[in-house]
């Protein structure tokens, strides 16, 4: 679960709870987010620990270049460091607890469970597996405490605690839920068997970031990886289950969408937005955008715009 050696650049922006107690409950919930669009987490990565439980629906996760699925029911976890991307397409519950280290490890990266060593989390639990019930059963009371006794962070979706009961008590759950790991066989130590080229991936993502309202050339990319287009190609399509192309204009259209439901962007015409979003054509942008989101972009910013009737 170490991040050395990891581009600081690509860190999350987000911050995930306080400084003094450094968690956070977040929640996914089709109902909620913006209708006619999929749920969407780009690749990124963070120093957090994230348990993952995907309640309904069916979810394709990335970690690491690893391209897997999940169904309703299971749990799914991500390592520290680990370039990972999740997406749903419709009918999706989920929720993730994400954590800093710090909460159960010490500054050498040991833990009360393996001193001085890393732990290793398994990729998925699912309900067949040993102490999948028990955890479940932890996990839910996790939950509840950030349900009752949590507030809003720095997004809507985001729930933090600062009640020091309350912290008190989601780390007792949290240390079960390790102790339920860790005695059914699923806790492990780390191999440290880490791929040299994710870090590469992450630059290759950065420079997308960084580039997205411009004409991106394969070339460039390629060369960041030191690998010629076409193998470059293949090995982005792999790592992330999608080209380089489809990256770059679901990046773009993702970010078009935000921009268009965002009221302090209403003073920006569809034009502007498509050009800030790298679209120097307005038909192919209009036509990209349909097919995402089912409807052309100004029918969009008025559906976005209109008051919840629920």
């Amino acid at each position: 679960m170490s991040s050395s050696g990891k581009p600081a650049s690509l860190h999350e922006m987000r911050s995930h709870g306080s400084i003094s107690f450094p968690c956070a409950m977040y929640r996914a919930d089709d109902l909620t987010l913006t209708p006619g669009l999929p749920f969407i987490t780009r690749l990124h990565w963070h120093n957090a620990i994230e348990f993952l439980y995907f309640e309904g629906g069916s979810f394709q996760v990335t970690v690491n270049g690893k391209v897997d699925h999940f169904a309703g029911g299971s749990f799914c976890f991500i390592e520290s460091g680990a370039l990972h991307a999740i997406r749903s397409e419709k009918g999706y519950r989920e929720r993730a607890f994400v954590f800093d280290p710090s909460l159960i490890l010490d500054e050498s990266g040991g833990s009360d469970l393996f001193p001085g060593r890393e732990l290793k989390f398994p990729g998925r639990l699912c309900p067949q597996d040993p102490g999948f019930t028990e955890f479940l059963r932890e996990y839910r009371a996790l939950a509840a405490l950030f349900d009752r006794f949590g507030s809003c962070g720095d997004t809507k979706d985001q729930q933090v605690m600062h009640r020091p009961g309350a912290q008190l008590r989601v780390r007792a759950c949290l240390y079960n839920m390790l102790a339920i790991l860790l005695e059914n066989g699923h806790l492990t130590r780390s191999l440290n068997t880490a791929d040299p080229r994710i870090d590469s991936l992450k630059q290759v993502i950065l420079y997308i970031q960084n580039h997205f309202q411009s004409k991106i050339y394969l070339k460039d990319l390629s060369q960041i990886m030191n690998m010629n287009e076409q193998y470059f190609c293949r090995y982005f399509k792999k790592a992330t289950g999608k080209t380089p192309v489809s990256y770059i204009n679901e990046l773009r259209l993702k970010k078009a969408a935000s921009l268009l439901s965002d009221p302090r962007c209403s003073h920006m015409s569809v034009l502007e937005i498509a050009g800030e979003c790298g679209y120097g054509n307005m038909a192919h942008f209009i036509s990209q955008f349909r097919a995402m989101a089912g409807c052309p972009p100004q029918e969009y910013r008025k559906r976005s715009a209109a008051p919840d009737t629920e």
